[in-house]
């Protein structure tokens, strides 16, 4: 039978949004990490191997912060590796009451999104704890 293997496994495993993904325990802050394929991100024919190749960072900023936004800080982050330098980019933006920190880099042919986020109103006592989380990421 076929499906014998189902009942005893499940069905197909699901995907799951994040990679790892950490919450206060009133679930208002959040840590998450997200990896996708490049090419869910930008339509290209070649699969990005750096950060780069989605384009500026403000142009890169069009995928990854959201319409409507209010944009605090962006910058090019480079940090030195055993192969040389990795660029990262870093956006910090605002919406709908919450406060986010994303760090993002581009490691073989798939995005890597470092992302926190609080309401506006606990940012002020936690944001530089949860601004330090995001900026851990290396890849």
């Amino acid at each position: 039978d076929f499906n014998a293997g189902a009942s005893l496994y499940g069905d197909k495993a699901k995907p799951r949004p994040f990679a790892a993904r950490f919450a206060s325990t009133d679930g208002s802050e959040v840590l998450s990490v997200v990896v996708r394929p490049t090419n869910q991100l930008k339509i290209t024919f070649l699969e990005a191997q750096e950060i780069t190749d989605l384009g500026s960072i403000k142009e890169a900023a069009k995928i990854f912060v959201p319409g409507g936004a209010t944009l605090y800080n962006a910058r090019t982050i480079k940090i030195k590796e055993d192969e040389g330098f990795k660029t990262y980019y870093f956006y910090e933006f605002e919406r709908d009451d919450q406060h986010i920190a994303l760090m993002v880099t581009v490691s073989s042919g798939k995005a890597i999104i470092s992302g926190a986020t609080a309401p506006c109103s606990k940012w002020d006592d936690d944001g530089v704890k949860l601004r330090s989380a995001a900026i851990s990421l290396t890849a």
